[in-house]
């Protein structure tokens, strides 16, 4: 756990108390990491911080136990135990969204910053991604589309996302040995914020993300995977406009990279090349959730990533 997380719980939700050192470090006993490491289990499953407060650490283990149990995540716990904790996630994470999009439409960087790490101390990362990022841009979109938002707004927020995105994907620590994936855009796209919470989305599903940016051409791509030993690739098509270029820039990737390398595609863009895709033999995913649940099961079927 990083320690600004540990300190944001102590003072919004007083979950342990430590001591204090003669140089007024913090001193964590037994009990009190047990306890974190409880709560940041639970949090991990799929609840909101606030809702798994109140309970004590049999509870704590009986909910993650559960979700082992299941593997079916935050809804196995929610239908098991109470629709309590879910419904409360629901809430945080729609008021998020909303408080977000009245700070872009305020013009308001400060207050957006404010909302969104609120909310991503407050959620688990998936949810933040899946139930705040995703549908936030959604909005921005169709808001942009109308008329109702200006260029401004939308390269605000974006600026202010890419930035915490980037730095929640420096701090994931994940081992050496870790299955690696290369994440990028293709060459003429620009927008690069689905890359990003692919690349971030792919970490906390236990793999070693390698970002490497917008517009990439294909041959860049090629020299990055096969450099970096990468064990997958995955691509963001990040805008809904037809790229009459971009099958042909697919089939050359599919060369660069070589016949067996999985190949990962999603984004609004995929509407577009999805018999390209085919083509390539690269999975289409519709979703976050449709992504991790194909490298998860990649990692099943070659457990040391090679």
């Amino acid at each position: 756990m990083k320690p600004y997380l540990i300190r944001t719980w102590e003072v919004r939700y007083d979950v342990v108390c430590p001591k204090r050192t003669g140089n007024n470090r913090r001193l964590y006993s037994d009990d009190d990491v047990k306890r974190l490491k409880l709560l940041k289990m639970a949090v991990d499953c799929g609840h909101a911080i606030s809702s798994v407060v109140p309970l004590g650490n049999q509870e704590l283990q009986a909910l993650v136990a559960q979700a082992r149990n299941d593997r079916q995540g935050p809804e196995a716990i929610g239908s098991t135990a109470s629709s309590g904790p879910r419904d409360m996630t629901q809430h945080v994470t729609a008021h998020a969204v909303e408080s977000a999009l009245a700070r872009i439409i305020q013009l308001d960087p400060h207050g957006l910053e404010g909302v969104l790490s609120e909310a991503a101390v407050e959620l688990p990362r998936q949810a933040f991604l899946q139930s705040v990022i995703v549908p936030l841009f959604a909005r921005i979109g169709a808001l942009w589309r109308s008329g109702e938002l200006k260029i401004v707004n939308e390269h605000m927020a974006s600026a202010i996302v890419r930035s915490m995105l980037w730095d929640m994907l420096r701090s994931i620590e994940i081992s050496e040995t870790a299955p690696r994936i290369v994440v990028a855009t293709p060459v003429g796209h620009w927008h690069e914020l689905g890359a990003l919470i692919a690349a971030l989305s792919a970490s906390e599903s236990g793999w070693r993300s390698l970002y490497f940016g917008p517009n990439l051409p294909s041959e860049e791509i090629g020299y990055a995977v096969k450099k970096c030993e990468a064990a997958a690739l995955g691509l963001s098509i990040g805008h809904c406009l037809k790229d009459s270029t971009l099958p042909s820039e697919l089939l050359r990737i599919r060369r660069s990279v070589g016949h067996r390398m999985p190949i990962y595609i999603g984004g609004e863009g995929v509407v577009f090349v999805r018999q390209t895709a085919a083509k390539i033999k690269a999975v289409v995913v519709d979703d976050l959730t449709a992504f991790r649940d194909q490298l998860e099961r990649f990692m099943r079927d070659v457990p040391d990533g090679s």
